[in-house]
């Protein structure tokens, strides 16, 4: 039964999603490139966010400037914006959550053009995906987030067996980890083992302690949302099954993990798995993650990412975040949106 107070903060939820949009959209030119263009690749996500949220249109325009100027004859995201940190991390990323709004909206041209890089940003070894397209050896690096992104994708566009074997690498990840119940290790090697000794001062970039605040909380939500998507696609429990672990690693981080924006995916995975299983626990922290959103709303609808990462932030800065942001919370409006039932249905 919804009440008059679930009511209440669903709709403090929808209002925040609804500014966020709006701010959005006035950064969107005339040209239908997003802000300072020159500045660096920050808008990925923005046609995804725009497409969920029902502004086709501007989804559309958005797409059509970066199919013009931003992607290549190879089908990679270049040209007139500066990849940066993604020629040296996270490489295939800003392709999979591009294509991922590029489906949405229906702009099979654009997927025509992108998947064939994406599966090229995959490992045939071991099903995860490279950091850097300058190295593709047994001793590169792979990230866990953008595998999960991209099995996601991959699941979107129809290619199930590639998103399978990006699952598999998910839950080989998770399975190796020597101290779950304090830390998660987050990225492995092109041999497949985990990597658990990194350059000083470096933590952060491999590993994300549940003690402390400015780390890469996110991973435990967008792992479970993958899974639960393959679940859903495949109805193997096993996958829904290791989305649970992951999204418990996610609900019992300490405290410290919502000083800080990196937290933002945990919703993502708990409103799946309350979709899923109608498991209430996760229907809660859904919601709570709602109300975190909306807690770190700036006035004009805007978000800024947590100052340990971003001291100064920029507008292409609070574009990125922002464009997260609003694809967030539709998809938890989405999933908030499922009355409670009864029992677990799995």
């Amino acid at each position: 039964m919804v009440t008059a107070g679930w009511t209440t903060r669903l709709d403090r939820i929808r209002d925040a999603c609804r500014n966020g949009t709006g701010w959005l959209l006035t950064r969107v030119n005339d040209n239908g490139s997003l802000g300072p263009v020159p500045d660096r690749l920050f808008y990925y996500r923005v046609p995804w966010a725009l497409a969920l949220v029902g502004e086709l249109p501007a989804a559309a325009a958005c797409l059509d400037w970066v199919g013009r100027n931003m992607i290549s004859t190879e089908g990679e995201f270049e040209g007139v914006s500066p990849r940066g940190l993604f020629d040296e991390r996270y490489g295939s990323y800003p392709l999979s959550c591009l294509l991922f709004g590029a489906q949405l909206v229906g702009r099979t041209d654009l997927s025509r053009r992108g998947i064939p890089r994406l599966l090229e940003w995959q490992d045939s070894r071991t099903g995860g995906f490279f950091a850097k397209w300058d190295d593709r050896s047994l001793r590169c690096e792979q990230e866990l987030f953008p595998a999960c992104q991209a099995a996601m994708t991959l699941l979107a566009i129809g290619r199930v067996e590639e998103a399978v074997r990006a699952g598999e690498w998910i839950v080989r990840l998770w399975d190796q980890q020597p101290q779950l119940q304090d830390r998660l290790f987050h990225v492995s090697r092109g041999d497949g083992q985990l990597v658990t000794e990194f350059p000083a001062g470096q933590d952060e970039m491999y590993v994300t302690e549940k003690s402390r605040p400015w780390q890469h909380h996110f991973n435990g939500g967008i792992s479970a949302a993958a899974l639960v998507q393959l679940f859903q696609v495949t109805g193997e429990t096993r996958w829904l099954e290791m989305a649970r672990t992951c999204q418990a690693f996610s609900m019992t981080t300490d405290e410290c993990q919502f000083e800080s924006m990196q937290t933002c995916k945990s919703g993502w995975g708990s409103g799946l798995l309350w979709v899923t299983t109608r498991d209430p626990v996760y229907r809660d922290w859904t919601l709570r993650m709602g109300e975190w959103f909306c807690e770190h709303q700036l006035a004009d609808g805007h978000w800024e990412n947590t100052r340990h990462w971003t001291p100064d932030p920029t507008e292409a800065d609070n574009i990125e975040i922002t464009a997260e942001f609003v694809m967030h919370m539709a998809n938890l409006l989405c999933s908030l949106g499922v009355e409670e039932t009864g029992e677990a249905d799995t």
